[in-house]
């Protein structure tokens, strides 16, 4: 775009009302998003799981790794609250791991940071549930929370 279209376009825009604004945005966001469908499809992309997750991070970006992050916190309180609740015991669990591994990590870790790093470890144990599940109702959950604007 040449300066001069791109000054005609400012000028043009900003003759508009608000309303007409936001009815031209979001036709040229429907526009973007048939033409990365199409890309998508004359590259096979659209065909791949990376190329799906692919357009699903465009689409959603944001609020996407707000979802994830939502669902992040959720599973790990949801494990603290177990730990807590179900009385876990750090010192028994990092016990039966030293038996395993041959470290003596027993002696070393304090009870209250052992509970959270094995609480930390146990969230990121989900990660192969939590990660197809997020992609699989990012789409839904952000259609109801922020309804599409047609």
């Amino acid at each position: 775009m040449t300066k001069e279209e791109e000054e005609a376009e400012k000028n043009r825009v900003s003759k508009l009302s608000d309303f007409k604004k936001e009815q031209e945005l979001r036709k040229l966001n429907r526009e973007i998003l048939r033409l990365n469908m199409l890309r998508g499809i004359n590259t096979g992309e659209l065909y791949t799981i990376r190329g799906r997750y692919k357009l699903l991070l465009q689409e959603y970006g944001v609020p996407m790794m707000v979802w994830y992050g939502a669902v992040w916190l959720t599973t790990g309180s949801a494990l603290f609250v177990l730990a807590e609740v179900g009385g876990m015991d750090t010192m028994a669990v990092l016990a039966y791991a030293d038996q395993y591994t041959g470290f003596d990590m027993v002696s070393r870790v304090d009870p209250t940071l052992g509970k959270l790093g094995i609480i930390l470890i146990l969230n990121e144990l989900l990660e192969p549930v939590r990660l197809p599940f997020v992609v699989l109702t990012v789409k839904p959950v952000m259609d109801r929370l922020f309804p599409p604007k047609v």
